[in-house]
């Protein structure tokens, strides 16, 4: 039965915002959690499909669409935070794509 209210979500469950962060950053920062975009991307998409997030923030959702065969694009206009991003979705391709660590030490 499907249900509109998703009572399982882990709350901190979300890609690590914190490094992110700088000192005179404003406190309005709200990660989204990962398992509420795996079933957003799950729901509304394909693999192979392009995943657009025009908020970006450290690319919490770009990250989730490759890790899950998706195409992710993220606009974002911190620096800080697209500089995290790319590094989590760099991450997720290495995950996407079943490299070990064998594989990055080459």
């Amino acid at each position: 039965v499907a249900s509109p209210v998703w009572m399982d979500i882990n709350p901190s469950d979300t890609l690590q915002y914190q490094s992110a962060r700088e000192h005179d950053d404003e406190r309005h920062i709200c990660p989204l959690q990962l398992e509420v975009i795996r079933r957003g991307v799950m729901l509304w998409t394909n693999p192979g499909d392009v995943v657009l997030d025009p908020f970006a923030g450290i690319g919490s959702v770009p990250y989730k669409a490759v890790e899950m065969g998706r195409c992710g694009v993220g606009i974002e206009l911190k620096d800080s935070y697209f500089k995290w991003a790319c590094r989590y979705i760099e991450d997720a391709e290495r995950v996407s794509k079943n490299e070990t660590l064998f594989d990055m030490a080459q």
